[in-house]
């Protein structure tokens, strides 16, 4: 199957609230799929298509919910921060959000990334935001990124998505030309992953050479 597989990172079961859902696939399955399905990575949904496909399957409830166009808990705590709408949360800013790094309730400004690998950064403080590029070192200063980036409120979100949309992709865009690819797994990876001058990233380096 193509998409991922595993427990979906934001989709919270609308019956028991547990983050324990895997996606959901219909159709004959492949004998790989079956072997998902017994490791609980994935939920078999049988071989005909419903009108309405369920997109998940919780593994603590067995609720069949959802659709991948829904909005995922971070997306939707970033829609709420902006007070505008998801919908137009991804017209001007895309899909894909979530928080950078650990959730603090206290702190003043909020950050969330999207793209995989991070491709952007977003800074939300009260009604206004900066995008910015992630974070690409431990410890690195969050305001120094957010310096110098052009203010952002709802009313650029809900009357120019355009121009929000054009400055998340400059800076999306940038981030993208400096991706390698591993020479192990094939897969691009941000630069601050690789290790050393090895040509492979982190996860590889762990996995096949310590």
């Amino acid at each position: 199957m193509s998409e991922a597989v595993g427990v979906q990172i934001g989709r919270v079961c609308p019956r028991c609230g547990r983050e324990d859902s895997v996606p959901m696939i219909f159709g004959l399955p492949a004998p790989q799929d079956q072997d998902l399905a017994e490791e609980g990575l994935i939920g078999l949904g049988g071989c005909m298509m419903p009108e309405h496909p369920a997109a998940f399957l919780c593994r603590a409830c067995g609720l069949e919910w959802g659709s991948h166009s829904d909005p995922t808990t971070d997306e939707q705590a970033l829609a709420a921060l902006l007070g505008v709408a998801y919908p137009d949360v991804v017209r001007a800013l895309g899909t894909g959000w979530r928080r950078e790094g650990p959730h603090d309730e206290d702190a003043l400004t909020q950050w969330f990334v999207s793209g995989e690998p991070e491709q952007v950064a977003i800074a939300v403080t009260g009604p206004w935001f900066v995008l910015a590029r992630p974070a690409t070192g431990w410890g690195e200063d969050r305001n120094a990124r957010a310096d110098g980036q052009p203010l952002f409120g709802p009313d650029d979100v809900l009357h120019s998505p355009e121009l929000v949309a054009e400055a998340a992709e400059a800076i999306a865009s940038r981030r993208r030309r400096s991706f390698r690819w591993c020479r192990c797994c094939r897969r691009v990876h941000a630069p601050e992953t690789f290790a050393g001058g090895a040509g492979i990233c982190q996860s590889c380096d762990s996995a096949m050479f310590r």
